[in-house]
């Protein structure tokens, strides 16, 4: 059987605890609205449709 120390331990990953340190931690990345993530998709799939519609296909 496996004894369990007592003493100070640090958690792994796996542990709640270190899931939710996980997903609260800042980081420096751009913060983009999911709004305008929706926007630049829909005009980028205009924008490829048009460009589609103007150039005759080889």
């Amino acid at each position: 059987m496996v004894k369990l120390n007592k003493g100070p331990s640090v958690s792994g990953p796996s542990s709640s605890l270190g899931i939710v340190r996980f997903f609260d931690a800042d980081t420096s990345g751009p913060k983009l609205s999911p709004e305008f993530v929706i926007g630049a998709a829909i005009a980028l799939i205009a924008l490829v449709l048009v460009v589609r519609a103007i150039t005759p296909i080889a």
